[in-house]
């Protein structure tokens, strides 16, 4: 059986019918407008298909069984890379799909799930090859890229959207911190409910709800700008103007 494939993929007429095939399916990936095409990759695939075309030249023109041979198995490895983007854009669908999805309801964790499962998925494929040749661990590579990638995605795309704002807020802080405290079996039952509703009273104040947010809000998209010395100046105006209408 596996001499039967090979001698149907020693074919320059399989391998051309191949080529077509995928250049359709792949042109039919690309027109959806939820996958990122970049004018590289575009690029890229053009020259790939110039090189199979000068195979296929060679496999036409020359007499010499080993050369036939040689571009024969050139066209090959063309059409392999072929197969690579075409499984590469089947595994961004669902990512990008994911994405828009979240941006509905960025609050629901299991849309959140879903974003990260699908794009570490669609990374780890992407970026596989490159990080054998990386010099270090390729799964600690590909983990630092993919979480790193699925994080800018995510930013961007709720940015796009204009819900950027939802994802990070005072009330799922809240939340995060009662669940946190429920679950520590250190702490005593009576200390529990004081701090879930010392919690509960901070975050239900209109004034920290709005200038909490603010802090996350800035914390997520920008925060070089926490640390900005005209912001630390006018922290400590307010920290030593309130000190000083102080009593002693």
């Amino acid at each position: 059986m596996l001499q039967g494939l090979v001698d149907i993929l020693s074919s320059a007429y399989i391998e051309i019918v191949i080529l077509i095939l995928f250049l359709i399916t792949i042109f039919r990936f690309r027109r959806d407008l939820r996958l990122v095409v970049s004018g590289i990759r575009i690029v890229r695939t053009l020259i790939v298909v110039l090189v199979f075309f000068y195979f296929m030249f060679i496999w036409a023109s020359t007499v010499q069984p080993t050369l036939r041979s040689i571009s024969i198995f050139g066209m090959f490895l063309v059409n392999l890379y072929m197969l690579y983007n075409l499984v590469l854009a089947r595994l961004e669908r669902p990512y990008r799909d994911a994405l828009a999805a979240m941006t509905n309801q960025p609050e629901r964790h299991e849309l959140i799930h879903n974003v990260w499962y699908t794009g570490k998925r669609f990374y780890y494929f992407r970026y596989a090859w490159s990080s054998l040749f990386s010099g270090a661990n390729p799964l600690h590579i590909l983990h630092d890229l993919a979480t790193d990638r699925v994080r800018d995605d995510t930013k961007d795309t709720l940015r796009h959207y204009g819900v950027e704002q939802k994802m990070i807020t005072l009330p799922m802080m809240a939340g995060y911190l009662k669940s946190r405290i429920a679950c520590d079996a250190t702490m005593p039952v009576d200390f529990k409910d004081l701090m879930e509703k010392a919690i509960d009273d901070f975050a239900k104040h209109p004034w920290i709800q709005e200038h909490g947010n603010d802090f996350l809000r800035l914390a997520t998209e920008r925060p070089k700008d926490l640390h900005f010395p005209e912001w630390m100046a006018n922290f400590e105006a307010c920290v030593s103007t309130y000190k000083s209408k102080s009593p002693a």
